[in-house]
C-alpha cells in the first residue's frame, strides 16, 4: 500500500516573508488573512493545536489543552527523558505556552514558558533544548509586552534570538509576533529599534544560508 502522508509544507523565504505581510497588513482582507495565517501555522510544523491557537480557536484549544493536561497526570514522568522512545512530557508544555501566548492568557502563558525554560537548563546556565528555550523567550517578551514591561520584552526577545539556531524560520515567523507588538506599542523607543534591528539581522542571516544551501 504506498504512503498517502502529505508531503512536509516547506516555504521558501520569499513566500514566508509574502504571507507573512498578508497576515499583518490592516488593510488585508479578513480571508486572505487568515489563510496566510493557516499556511504559516502549518508551516512551523506544529501539531494541530498549535494552529488552531493561532487561528484563535480559543473555546477547542482550551479544551484540548485541559484535555492535554488530565492525560499527564496519567503517564508516569521517564527516568531517562532523553530517550528518544518515551514520552517527552517538555513537548506539550512547550506547545501549552505557545498557545496560550496566541490565544493571550497570559497567566498560564507565563507559567509554562518559564517552566519549560528551568527544565532544560543546565547547571552552567546553558540549554539543553536551544529551540524550545528560544521560544519560549519569545512566549514571555510577548507577554512582557503586552503588560508594559518594554525592558523585559525586549531582554526576552534577544536571549531567544542569542541561542545558536536562531535562524530557524519557526523561531522567526515567532519572534515577527514580537517585533509587531514592540513596533505597534512602543514606535518610538530605542529598545524596541534594538530588538527590530536584531531581528532583522537574524532574517538576512537566514536569507543567506539558504542561499547558500540551495
Amino acid at each position: 500500500m504506498g504512503d498517502n502522508r502529505l508531503e512536509p509544507l516547506v516555504l521558501s523565504e520569499a513566500e514566508r516573508q509574502t504571507l507573512e505581510n498578508w497576515a499583518k497588513r490592516r488593510k488585508t482582507a479578513q480571508g486572505l488573512a487568515l489563510r496566510a495565517r493557516i499556511v504559516l501555522a502549518c508551516a512551523d510544523g506544529g501539531p494541530n493545536i498549535a494552529v488552531a491557537a493561532r487561528l484563535g480557536l480559543r473555546r477547542e484549544v482550551h479544551a484540548s489543552l485541559d484535555h492535554g493536561a488530565k492525560l499527564l497526570e496519567q503517564v508516569p514522568k521517564p527516568e531517562h527523558p532523553e530517550n528518544h522512545f518515551v514520552f517527552d512530557h517538555t513537548k506539550w508544555i512547550f506547545y501549552a505556552a505557545t498557545c496560550y501566548t496566541w490565544l493571550g492568557d497570559d497567566e498560564p502563558a507565563e507559567e509554562h514558558a518559564r517552566e519549560l525554560i528551568a527544565y532544560h537548563t543546565r547547571p552552567d546556565g546553558s540549554t539543553n533544548a536551544p529551540m524550545r528555550t528560544a521560544i519560549s523567550h519569545v512566549d514571555l517578551g510577548i507577554i512582557r509586552a503586552r503588560h508594559g514591561d518594554l525592558d523585559q520584552a525586549v531582554e526576552h526577545g534577544i536571549t531567544a534570538l542569542g541561542y545558536e539556531r536562531k535562524t530557524e524560520a519557526s523561531l522567526l515567523s515567532h519572534a515577527a509576533d514580537l517585533d509587531q507588538l514592540l513596533g505597534d506599542r512602543y514606535p518610538d523607543e530605542r529598545l524596541a529599534e534594538d530588538f527590530h534591528q536584531r531581528y532583522q539581522d537574524a532574517r538576512t542571516a537566514l536569507r543567506r544560508k539558504a542561499h547558500l544551501d540551495s
